[in-house]
């Protein structure tokens, strides 16, 4: 059985290059991040029967010189006690040097896996290595969002040959190619894969894809109109809430795939691990609402951590009029203005919508939605659907109930999941 472990989005931030820490908010807990990268990487050393780390991009925060020189260090220590580290690097890892000199990027990062490829695409924008005899990995970076991307015939190849040999072949990348919450697409466009793109890798036969950049702990399963079975595995940033990683079992054509809480550390105090960064993030959230009140700056600061806040600048005349009502409505008042009060159960009309959408953040982030069409929220959800179903058409979204009720309630399971190679989804 061969064992591994993938941490994404690790955001590395070093004290020589302070500034980052002070301009924004942020849902990772960036004065932390080389203490838990730390523990992440001394517990994957002390486990037992694994020898390869996969590392799924966002490597570091600012992509400064000096954050570089110091995940590589800690890469090569790793690799020195006889481990294996594979890395793909993305968005952040490129933001000091520009994307037009990520070829210096990967030249980097070639000991963590092109060194070893079996087969490169061009500088290395992607390459397969082989994880043991009969198994692949396809491993994409992101440093360019072509659509369609210029990878995709060459990995189409790769994959070809993979079954051609007999063998098997999975992927990993940095961006979602599929989405990890009916939202997101709504939010980040162009942080994810194309449809299309998703497709033809699931049709060629790529059974599932490890991805992060959403910080979104979820796995979405879907079956093409080919019919082919195929999984995309989204993980939580290692930084940030609720802080998880993925370990895999691979036996044959069977993969085991679950979620595992980071180590405690001492940076926390006395804070559970989960705590920390659960606390980490609602200063973030809090913000949101308190800035959409009385201060739009902070406002946009804030929801700018996974939206561009020029976009939310430009909405300004609309939104900040809706601050005062978005901080003080209750569902009840909600569904008064809907015309669907009736619809609002009695145990949850009293609850401010302000409360409810804060958690609902929250649980899509740790991939707990429990609230289902049964509960008094999620009956709420519904009932608002469907006197805004007009968005959902400006919105091009075929059930907007069924969205509206994504919000707080998603009933697949996003902590594990065991994929059998060649078979459909169970």
């Amino acid at each position: 059985m061969l064992k591994l472990w993938q941490f994404t989005d690790l955001h590395l931030h070093v004290r020589e290059n302070p500034e980052e820490l002070d301009k924004h908010p942020n849902q990772t807990a960036l004065a932390q991040s080389e203490a838990i990268i730390d523990a992440c990487l001394a517990a994957f050393l002390a486990e037992p029967g694994c020898g390869t780390l996969l590392l799924s991009g966002d490597l570091t925060q600012t992509g400064h010189p000096y954050e570089h020189s110091r995940m590589i260090e800690k890469l090569r220590q790793v690799q020195a006690a006889g481990k294996r580290v594979i890395a793909i690097t993305a968005s952040h890892d490129h933001k000091t040097l520009g994307r037009e000199n990520c070829h210096l990027l990967r030249e980097m990062y070639a000991e963590f896996g092109p060194n070893d490829a079996i087969a490169l695409y061009e500088d290395g924008i992607a390459f397969v290595v082989m994880l043991e005899p009969g198994l692949r990995l396809l491993c994409i970076n992101d440093h360019g969002r072509d659509r369609p991307p210029r990878w995709l015939p060459w990995a189409l190849e790769q994959i070809e040959q993979a079954k051609a040999a007999g063998g098997r072949i999975f992927g990993m990348t940095h961006l979602p190619s599929l989405p990890p919450s009916p939202i997101y697409p709504l939010i980040e466009p162009r942080s994810l894969l194309q449809a299309e793109t998703t497709r033809a890798l699931a049709d060629a036969g790529l059974p599932f894809m490890l991805t992060g950049h959403s910080h979104i702990h979820n796995i979405a399963p879907i079956v093409t109109p080919a019919g082919n079975p195929y999984w995309d595995v989204n993980t939580s940033a290692l930084v940030g809430w609720p802080g998880k990683f993925r370990k895999l079992e691979i036996d044959g054509n069977t993969v085991r795939i679950t979620g595992s809480e980071i180590p405690h550390i001492p940076a926390f105090g006395e804070m559970a691990a989960a705590e920390f960064l659960r606390e980490t993030f609602d200063v973030v959230l809090r913000n949101i609402f308190a800035g959409w009140e009385s201060d739009y700056e902070l406002f946009a600061r804030s929801i700018g951590t996974g939206i561009d806040p020029a976009r939310v600048y430009k909405l300004k005349t609309f939104l900040k009029p809706l601050g005062k009502p978005a901080n003080r409505i209750t569902l009840g008042g909600l569904g008064a203005l809907l015309a669907c009060r009736s619809r609002i159960t009695a145990q949850v009309r009293g609850l401010l919508l302000r409360d409810v959408l804060l958690e609902g953040m929250r649980n899509i982030y740790a991939g707990t939605e429990p609230y289902g069409p049964e509960t008094g929220l999620g009956q709420a959800f519904l009932a608002y659907g469907r006197r805004l179903k007009f968005l959902g058409k400006k919105l091009g979204i075929a059930d907007f109930p069924a969205f509206m009720l994504s919000l707080v309630y998603d009933d697949s399971p996003d902590d594990e999941v065991t994929i059998h190679i060649g078979e459909g989804l169970p």
